[in-house]
């Protein structure tokens, strides 16, 4: 049975942030209105600090911030992509969930503030993710590096991931995705299926995004959509996804493809919580026990 916490969450995704997500297509009105509502319903953790940490990679620099609130001792480092339909999402949105993903993991939480669009199309994004990566890499002091993302931050992760295999380059030890989207060709039924069912989400505003990042490049491009890409040799992924959200064919689908790529996949499958609801740690056992589950997923495969 779906918490009471949850359902008051659910309901305030619905009445609230998806009629605003439909309505307002300002990009900058919306960056705002996105910080503003992560200081109305994130739950900031107790002790919560931040330091910037720029990454440096073939003569580029990426913004990046640790996310803690102690000073003990961390095993590995999280490196995490947020999502936000690739326009969309900030440190004060995410800064709460790379904390208690690191922290319940033993990692050290990276949060990485990748460009967007429509300012920075594709590859932009997926750019910044390698060189962020790399520099992690190049660093003795991150120890075993685990990425994780949600929504347009799982297609990153999982781009990346195909980049990193067609490249020969080192890879993560495991990764984390939060209902990626991975075809952007916007095809799949559930888009439609769902329109009504999905707590948040409106197509309007996904289809807005997409176009952004897209910028008129092919959508069938694996480092675009991961769906058709290639993943023999890739680390383990745990996708955390809702049978009601519009991306339930995207998640399904990718869980598939990198299952007959080879790839150790673990699914975990909801139904009823609105898209990437692990934002609502803190606030709702359900964000709890899926951040503990992510968590405990990471913390196992850089222990091993």
């Amino acid at each position: 049975m779906m918490s009471i916490q949850q359902r008051l969450l659910n309901l305030y995704a619905r009445w609230m942030q998806k009629p605003t997500l439909a309505l307002v297509s300002n990009v900058p009105l919306s960056r705002k209105m996105y910080d503003l509502n992560a200081f109305m319903i994130h739950k900031t953790p107790m002790g919560y600090r931040e330091k910037p940490l720029p990454l440096a990679h073939d003569d580029r620099s990426i913004p990046a911030t640790i996310c803690a609130t102690h000073n003990r001792a961390t095993h590995g480092t999280l490196m995490y992509l947020h999502g936000g339909g690739f326009m969309i999402g900030s440190l004060k949105g995410s800064g709460h969930l790379v904390t208690g993903l690191a922290e319940q993991s033993g990692q050290r939480g990276v949060y990485v503030d990748w460009r967007l669009a429509p300012e920075h199309p594709f590859p932009a994004g997926l750019d910044d993710a390698e060189a962020a990566f790399m520099a992690l890499h190049a660093d003795p002091a991150s120890g075993p590096i685990t990425v994780a993302g949600d929504s347009a931050g799982g297609n990153l992760t999982l781009a990346l991931i195909h980049r990193l295999l067609a490249k020969g380059a080192p890879l993560p030890a495991a990764a984390v995705c939060f209902s990626p989207i991975v075809d952007l060709r916007l095809v799949n039924r559930s888009l439609e299926t769902n329109q009504k069912r999905d707590p948040l989400v409106p197509m309007s505003w996904g289809k807005r995004g997409v176009a952004a990042y897209l910028n008129g490049q092919d959508a069938t491009n694996p480092e675009i959509s991961p769906l058709f890409g290639t993943f023999k040799g890739a680390c383990p992924i745990l996708i955390q996804y809702d049978t009601t959200e519009v991306l339930y064919d995207d998640c399904r689908l990718i869980a598939a493809k990198l299952r007959k790529d080879g790839v150790a996949v673990t699914e975990t499958i909801k139904t009823g919580l609105p898209h990437v609801w692990q934002y609502h740690l803190g606030r709702s056992p359900e964000a709890n026990s899926s951040v503990a589950e992510a968590a405990a997923f990471m913390k196992s495969h850089i222990e091993a």
